[in-house]
């Protein structure tokens, strides 16, 4: 008797491995991967270490603002050792060598009102050692008892109070300083007559923006207009005064004493 054909569909083995079609569409999607995580991790990296220093420069800008309440609406110094209430008491250079101790900051009026913590002077920028550098950031010299009248500003002028500082929301309080002598000396300014000379520098270490807090408590990341290659030139040279004109100097002028100068 003849078998009758079973009527069962037949299954297909399953098939194994990738065709090369399939394996080329994987590489390519791998590849794609990379490729925009490696253009996009150092940027993300860099916005990361923006917000912190600027929430540093925060902090310190609300430290003193509070310290202003709490002395009867007079600022902490913003020089480094010039009087006893300035925000840190810096030591002057030793054989030659400019340096900065943990005690220049504990002794600092400043000390107190960030809680002690020695991480807000620095900003993640920074790529010197806390054993080099203790500090980055300076406050506006031509606030408070800072040397703003050596740099151009009106005779026996200066900001002491918050009702004498004009536009606060366009006044630099603080920013990130490179002074070649070691640690930041003084305060930061450059001179405001408009002849084109900084005084003091900029750090150069944020690519294309430098960081800044102003007056109303806000905080501000400046998108410079000079090419990067430039910042990093000028702003590492082994002196204080270079000449450097332009939109950016117009622009820290402006901000360092807005409303008294045009």
């Amino acid at each position: 008797m003849r078998e009758t054909p079973s009527l069962r569909p037949r299954f297909l083995a399953p098939r194994s491995g990738f065709t090369l079609v399939e394996l080329l569409v994987v590489i390519a999607i791998i590849v794609l991967i990379l490729g925009l995580l490696i253009t996009t991790i150092p940027q993300i990296r860099r916005e990361s270490r923006s917000a912190v220093c600027l929430n540093n420069q925060r902090q310190l800008n609300i430290g003193f603002t509070a310290y202003y309440g709490d002395n009867t609406g007079r600022f902490m110094g913003v020089d480094t050792g010039l009087t006893q209430w300035d925000w840190v008491q810096g030591q002057s250079n030793l054989n030659g060598q400019g340096f900065e101790t943990i005690n220049a900051l504990k002794k600092g009026r400043m000390w107190n009102y960030i809680n002690g913590n020695a991480e807000v002077y620095r900003s993640p920028f920074d790529p010197f050692t806390p054993f080099q550098r203790l500090r980055t950031y300076s406050f506006n010299a031509f606030i408070s008892t800072g040397e703003g009248p050596m740099w151009g500003g009106p005779p026996n002028w200066m900001v002491n109070t918050m009702g004498r500082i004009p536009v606060p929301s366009e006044t630099i309080v603080t920013s990130l300083e490179y002074d070649h002598r070691g640690y930041n000396i003084n305060g930061f300014g450059i001179d405001v007559t408009g002849n084109g000379i900084w005084i003091d520098k900029i750090a150069a270490w944020h690519p294309t923006r430098w960081n800044f807090s102003m007056g109303d408590g806000s905080t501000l990341s400046y998108n410079h207009a000079a090419r990067q290659q430039d910042v990093d030139y000028f702003m590492t040279l082994p002196t204080n005064g270079i000449y450097w004109p332009g939109p950016d100097y117009e622009w820290l002028r402006r901000h360092m004493v807005p409303g008294m100068f045009q």
